[in-house]
């Protein structure tokens, strides 16, 4: 059973209502979303998130089977989540909140380092 628009929508709307998000166009198409500036997830078409992890969290979703290892960008902690129907919408969102968290750590250090130094 495919998403439905709706459905793809639905997680859109999810995402970016989560704090300090925005959204855009992808240079590589679809949709990317940055929280506080830094990139942490990306959509081609409706089905295929791209999103970025930890290390640690990308070892264990991995190891888990939540997710596939990312085909180009791997090493940056990218793994890819297929959503085959609307029972995987929770399995996404999971996912989808490490990466958020993930990169809202990363902003954080990168400003408290730009504070420390000056």
């Amino acid at each position: 059973m495919a998403l439905t628009k709706a459905e793809f929508d639905t997680v859109k709307a999810w995402i970016s209502d989560l704090a300090d998000v925005t959204s855009g166009p992808h240079r590589f198409g679809g949709v990317e979303f940055k929280a506080r500036g830094l990139e942490f997830m990306h959509f081609h078409g409706q089905t295929h998130l791209d999103i970025r992890l930890s290390k640690a969290d990308q070892a264990r979703v991995l190891a888990e089977g939540k997710a596939e290892k990312h085909l180009y960008a791997p090493e940056a902690g990218w793994v890819t989540f297929i959503i085959k129907s609307g029972e995987d919408i929770d399995k996404a969102k999971e996912i989808v909140r490490l990466a958020y968290i993930y990169a809202l750590t990363i902003v954080d250090q990168h400003q408290t380092k730009k504070l420390v130094q000056k």
